[in-house]
């Protein structure tokens, strides 16, 4: 398969609209004001799209102007707040959730017919309940799909949370994606892909050299989105961490958070008599700016590596905000030169402590695509494998 990036941002949008017209369904069902939060193309595999906690929803197959599978999914609590609007007192039952469900799915359908100009039949929902990962499991779509259309629903003041998964089959996804003037092999983003894996289980493995704390790569996405949507990808809670700008045959930022406890037991395992860590400031804060520098490297030498090419990087900026902020820091830069933007995306655990570490790289647009099409999969491969083995 091969894929034309105007042709995935074009689509994204068309995915956003979609996801707007549901908002709007669900508002005028409910009167709970909301909005869309997430719009993001994802190349991943099923494992890695599903949540490990429980959702109620529906799937919904489609056919016409386009062919494909549909999952919606609510929170337990969500969707209890929403039938209680409806119904109140009757608690959650399916034939309530597929009745809200359909409509919803309606909308996000619809907005792909308009765009489309062209009818698009859906099937009669069906009730599902398990976690994200059962849900995916079970959905009959095609395994081999290269991308995924994912947008996320909130409202403000309300424990809602709304996801809705597109899954167009092969065909379809061809004639939309294929067709521009600058395809490219969905291979080499899959390639993208695996070299972003492989550079954030070195940061991991360099986390837990400099440390003593156990740590692995939890799950790795690469995912296309609207670059003002980037900050929403992130969780609204405080980290500690650092930013660094990336430059050379390939440009970008990676952004590297802790969550606050995560930040202490970092920083006392670096700085001797750190345990009772109260600020991140002198010898803490350039503790964090160490190993954020060193991970940094880490990861983004992996990319050099698979790329053969040369990637230099910037002294760290130490931030210490809520995930969103630090997010539109970078945003404010990149926005200026392009609409879109592929955003890798890694977590670290560790198997014996509380321990969450997200890394996040978001490469220049116009200097990705000039990487890509001097990459050779089967060469890029090969170096990968030798990259994760060392």
């Amino acid at each position: 398969m091969y894929v034309d990036i105007e042709s995935l941002g074009t689509f994204s949008r068309t995915a956003r609209a979609g996801a707007e017209r549901a908002a709007e369904n669900l508002t005028g069902m409910t009167g709970i004001e909301t909005a869309v939060d997430v719009t993001e193309v994802t190349l991943a595999s099923a494992d890695e799209l599903g949540r490990n906690g429980e959702r109620v929803g529906i799937v919904v197959d489609f056919e016409g102007g386009i062919d494909g599978t549909s999952i919606l999914t609510f929170s337990p609590e969500g969707v209890e707040m929403l039938l209680d609007t409806l119904l109140p007192g009757a608690g959650v039952e399916e034939s309530a959730v597929e009745e809200v469900g359909n409509v919803v799915t309606s909308g996000f359908v619809g907005g792909w017919a308009d765009h489309l100009g062209t009818p698009i039949d859906i099937s009669p929902p069906e009730y599902v309940e398990g976690t994200g990962a059962e849900l995916f499991d079970g959905a009959e779509f095609e395994r081999d799909r290269a991308f995924v259309f994912r947008n996320r629903v909130g409202a403000v003041g309300e424990e809602l949370d709304v996801e809705f998964h597109m899954f167009p089959d092969s065909d379809s996804m061809q004639e939309m994606l294929a067709g521009g003037d600058e395809e490219i092999p969905v291979e080499k983003l899959t390639t993208l892909r695996e070299m972003a894996r492989t550079g954030a289980q070195t940061a991991s493995e360099t986390v837990s050299a400099m440390t003593g704390i156990d740590t692995g790569v939890d799950i790795t996405h690469l995912r296309f989105v609207p670059v003002e949507d980037v900050p929403a990808e992130l969780c609204d809670r405080e980290y500690v961490g650092v930013v660094l700008e990336f430059e050379g045959a390939l440009g970008g930022y990676v952004v590297i958070l802790f969550d606050e406890t995560s930040a202490r037991e970092v920083v006392s395992a670096l700085v001797p008599g750190a345990e009772e860590v109260e600020t991140f400031d002198g010898e803490r804060r350039s503790a964090m700016k160490e190993i954020g520098n060193v991970m940094t490297s880490s990861f983004i030498d992996g990319w050099a590596n698979v790329l053969n090419t040369t990637i230099d990087i910037s002294p760290p900026q130490f931030v210490h905000d809520m995930g969103r902020a630090v997010a539109e820091s970078v945003v404010a830069r990149l926005g200026q030169k392009q609409a879109f933007a592929f955003l890798f995306d890694a977590t670290l655990h560790a198997d014996d402590r509380e321990f969450d570490c997200e890394i996040y790289a978001i490469p220049d647009e116009d200097e990705l695509r000039a990487a890509l099409g001097d990459l050779d999969p089967d060469a890029t491969a090969e170096r990968t494998t030798k990259a994760g083995s060392l």
